[in-house]
């Protein structure tokens, strides 16, 4: 959106951009926007389901355990201090027993499991018929169908580790097929890339020549990616270097069948290339539940092919179930630990990621403390395509904006506590940061060969992803370590705004997310607002020069 004095001008993509004269209204965006409210928590859609019966031999369950790491104590002192390791120090001090877990993989194989262990991992992939997992496990599954014709199995029962396994697994998920991770893309053109660059002070990094070389961002995703076609063809419409020998696809029977293509990974795509046009991606695909993302997690993490991880997906946090939460934080641990930064999306449906019709509540992986959560914004640009204002996402009419609030079950972490909010309850809050996210004054994407626009918080996150690629080019230009774990260092420059060149972030203070208020500073609707792009690296080089915060 353009505003110069008290004129606004909405950009619409497919057409001219309106230009509005001082009496005329702002013009309205054409197309229709996709907002898909979240679906209802398991006990309720059971509640809803028509009974099949007992799970029998039939249907095939996907366990993933979680495995103890060694020296709990000394790797949370590590993590404590904001010091790193390489993958394989990591492996050597704090990664599972190697012979516990290959005794383990043969028990569940005995057990009638296809399980998989791979040195490194911090999972044991176990796949096998429902009975099997019945009797390890002590559970009850049941099949069940909804009403539009969907089957899913579920137990609603909580597992009992077998005594020969508790001396290395803590915990298991994939006990229901109900529980999925969404993307958080709407897609109703929008921002170009010109624009995007101007807007968040990122033309003065690439005129400097960054531009994401020696750079590489990770990224799980739950829908596929058939082809290059349209991704070169948004680089040739916008001059953009050619996909092809920058992206990597990866693939394993083992993390299931990804969705059909829904728009969600061009997103992250397409924004990545944008703004950091040299940086490589890798698209770790899976299916949409959780067991199956989990163990694509976890091969991401232990590949560790790139220091940055841009993640666009999340459920209704008291819905996840406790075992995918215990390993996501196990595998995340591991990620901090080796230096890597993880960006978040907090969810499109405001405040109320489990529906409006229960308490506020957030995004699960998001409310993690280890992770940095990103929530959106609605921009305003000025006449000549500069920053203008911006103002937190939320749109009360269909129920949709910027995720954001407390966490149900993470404490409140160090570096939050200079700005803890008392609605927070002494509890994580999200989020740490915005960016553009309404698909009102979203970003112009080419899917399935047509032109359109997306927003949504699953924009604003990789849009944070490539500028930190951006700023850990600079970092090791000037021979500094990369930004690893970016929420201390964050918080530091919002906390610090004064003492630095330029403020790091505009402070967002105007909007909602349908149940808190953007305000001065930190708040729940926005976190520390939107990056100044310049001014971010620059306050990045001197937290690192000066030891940390």
């Amino acid at each position: 959106m353009r505003a110069g004095a008290a004129l606004a001008v909405i950009v619409v993509l497919g057409s001219a951009a309106f230009a509005c004269g001082p009496s005329q209204s702002a013009v309205a965006p054409r197309g229709t926007r996709e907002i898909t409210p979240p679906p209802p928590p398991l006990t309720a859609a059971i509640s809803r389901a028509e009974h099949l019966g007992h799970a029998g031999t039939g249907t095939e369950v996907y366990l993933t355990l979680r495995l103890k790491v060694r020296q709990p104590e000394q790797l949370a002192a590590l993590l404590a201090a904001g010091r790193t390791v390489s993958p394989e120090e990591y492996a050597a001090a704090f990664g599972p027993d190697p012979v516990l877990a290959q005794q383990a993989a043969a028990m569940l194989a005995a057990r009638g499991f296809h399980a998989t262990w791979r040195p490194g991992s911090s999972v044991i992939a176990a796949d096998g018929p429902a009975p099997a997992a019945d009797r390890l496990l002590g559970v009850d599954i049941e099949n069940y169908r909804l009403g539009d014709g969907t089957t899913f199995y579920a137990s609603l029962d909580q597992p009992r580790i077998p005594t020969q396994l508790t001396a290395i697994v803590s915990s298991v998920t994939g006990l229901d097929s109900y529980r999925h991770a969404r993307t958080f893309a709407v897609r109703p053109g929008g921002l170009n890339p010109t624009d995007v660059l101007a807007f968040y002070n990122l033309k003065a990094l690439s005129d400097r020549g960054l531009d994401g070389t020696g750079q590489t961002i990770v990224l799980p995703e739950i829908d596929d990616l058939p082809n290059l076609k349209d991704l070169n063809a948004f680089a040739a419409k916008f001059n953009l270097p050619p996909f092809d020998p920058l992206l990597t696809i990866k693939r394993d029977p083992a993390w299931g069948t990804p969705q059909k293509p829904q728009g969600e990974t061009v997103l992250d795509l397409e924004i990545i290339h944008e703004v950091a046009p040299n940086a490589k991606m890798v698209v770790y695909l899976s299916a949409a539940d959780f067991s199956h993302g989990d163990r694509a997690f976890d091969q991401l993490v232990t590949d560790h092919l790139g220091s940055i991880i841009s993640e666009s997906l999340g459920a209704c946090e008291v819905d996840v179930p406790s075992g995918h939460r215990d390993i996501y934080a196990s595998v995340e641990d591991r990620a901090v630990a080796q230096g890597m930064s993880h960006f978040v999306a907090t969810g499109d449906n405001g405040a109320y990621t489990c529906g409006q019709e229960n308490d506020p509540a957030g995004s699960f992986p998001s409310t993690l403390p280890s992770v940095t959560a990103v929530g959106g914004t609605s921009v305003f640009e000025s006449v000549q395509g500069a920053y203008f204002k911006e103002a937190a996402w939320g749109a009360p009419l269909d129920e949709s904006g910027t995720g954001g609030g407390a966490s149900q079950y993470y404490p409140l972490p160090d570096y939050q506590k200079g700005v803890a909010q008392a609605a927070g309850h002494g509890k994580r809050q999200v989020p740490d940061i915005s960016a553009d996210g309404d698909p009102n004054t979203g970003f112009h994407i080419i899917f399935e060969g047509r032109n359109g626009q997306a927003g949504g918080t699953s924009a604003s996150t990789p849009l944070w992803a490539a500028t930190v690629a951006l700023v850990n080019q600079d970092l090791k230009k000037n021979g500094l370590r990369e930004v690893g774990f970016a929420n201390p260092a964050l918080y530091w420059m919002g906390q610090n705004s004064s003492r630095l060149p330029a403020p790091a972030f505009h402070d967002v203070t105007t909007g909602n997310n349908l149940a808190y208020d953007a305000g001065p500073s930190w708040d729940f609707a926005t976190g520390w607002g939107s990056m100044d792009g310049a001014a971010l690296d620059q306050a990045w080089i001197l937290y690192i020069k000066g030891g940390g915060a």
